[in-house]
C-alpha cells in the first residue's frame, strides 16, 4: 500500500508557502499605505494667508521644518524660522522678471522666482499667445541668476490658445499639454486645479493627468496642485479641500494652498477664510 505521508507533508509545506506569503503581501501592503498615508506634503503658500497661520501657534507649529515655499511680499509678513521655508518672489509676467533681475530690486532673499501666468491683464497677450516659448525664456534667465524657477500657467490659458473649442478648459489644457510645457524646464510647477476642487473626482483625474504630463516632460520636476478657501468666488469647506488632498496626494508632491483676499489678483473672491485652511492643516495632521 502507497504511504499517504509525502502528499501530506507535501500539502502542509504548500499552505505553510501561501500563508506566508499572503502575510509578507500583506505586510508589505500595509508599510506602503502606512507610507502613503503620511507623506510628506510641500507647501506653497503667498498672501496675507502666510501671516494668519503664522499667527495661530498650534497651526504654526505644524509647519516646522516642512520646507514650504512661501511668497514674499508686503501682505505677508514675517515668516516663522521654524519652517525653514523657502522664499520666493512673484512675478505675472517674464518682462516683469527681466526687469527685477536687471535693475537689482528682487528681494535679497529670494530663493526662487515664481511665473504666474494666466489670461488676464497682469501678463502680457504676447507671453499668453505663447506661454511654452516664455516660460523658457523666464526658467533660462532665472537658473542663470542660481534662483529656483517655479510655474503656474492658468488654465484660463486655454481662452487664449483655443478660443474656438468646445471641449472643457481642463480638457484643452491637457490637449495642449500646458503642463509638460510649463515643467519642461522648471523645478517646481503648479497645476491650477482649484476650480474644480468642490468635484473631487474630476479635480483628481485632471491632476493625475496634468501630473502625469508634467512629469514625462521633467521627471525631476517638483509638481504641485492648485487649492483654495475661495476658488474665484466658489464656497468651499475644509472637506472639499480634504477631499481633493485624498483624491490626489500620491499623483502630487504637495498644493499650493490659495488663502485668497479680495483683490485685483481676485476680484470675485469673498470673504478671507485662513480659518478653512488652519483646520486643514489640524486635520492632516491627525492622519
Amino acid at each position: 500500500m502507497t504511504s499517504c505521508f509525502p502528499s501530506k507533508r507535501l500539502a502542509f509545506v504548500v499552505v505553510l508557502a501561501v500563508v506566508f506569503v499572503w502575510h509578507l503581501l500583506f505586510t508589505v501592503s500595509t508599510h506602503f499605505a502606512h507610507a502613503t498615508e503620511h507623506k510628506p506634503i510641500r507647501w506653497l503658500f503667498a498672501g496675507p494667508g502666510v501671516a494668519a497661520i503664522a499667527a495661530d501657534a498650534n497651526a504654526s507649529r505644524l509647519l516646522d521644518n516642512s520646507e514650504p515655499f512661501v511668497m514674499l511680499g508686503r501682505n505677508v509678513g514675517a515668516i516663522p524660522p521654524a519652517w525653514n521655508a523657502i522664499p520666493f518672489a512673484s512675478f505675472t509676467s517674464f518682462l516683469g522678471i527681466k526687469s527685477a533681475l536687471k535693475v537689482g530690486t528682487l528681494a535679497h532673499d529670494a530663493e526662487g522666482i515664481i511665473y504666474d501666468n494666466e489670461n488676464w491683464q497682469f501678463t502680457p497677450v504676447e507671453e499668453q499667445q505663447n506661454p511654452a516659448r516664455y516660460e523658457k525664456l523666464a526658467a533660462d534667465l532665472v537658473h542663470a541668476h542660481g534662483l529656483l524657477f517655479l510655474t503656474a500657467p492658468g488654465v484660463d490659458l486655454v481662452n487664449v490658445l483655443a478660443a474656438e473649442t468646445r471641449m472643457t478648459p481642463y480638457d484643452a489644457y491637457l490637449r495642449l499639454g500646458i503642463a509638460a510645457d510649463a515643467a519642461r524646464y522648471a523645478d517646481v510647477v503648479d497645476i491650477q486645479a482649484q476650480g474644480s476642487e468642490r468635484d473631487t473626482t474630476f479635480y483628481a483625474n485632471f491632476v493625475v493627468q496634468a501630473a502625469a504630463q508634467a512629469r514625462q516632460a521633467n521627471p525631476n520636476v517638483l509638481v504641485l496642485a492648485g487649492i483654495s478657501t475661495n476658488p474665484s468666488g466658489q464656497q468651499v469647506t475644509a472637506n472639499d479641500i480634504l477631499r481633493a488632498i485624498a483624491a490626489t496626494r500620491d499623483s502630487v508632491d504637495g498644493y499650493w494652498f490659495s488663502i485668497p483676499a479680495p483683490s485685483e489678483y481676485c476680484p470675485s473672491c469673498n470673504s478671507f477664510r485662513p480659518d478653512i485652511a488652519i483646520e486643514v492643516l489640524r486635520r492632516l495632521a491627525t492622519q
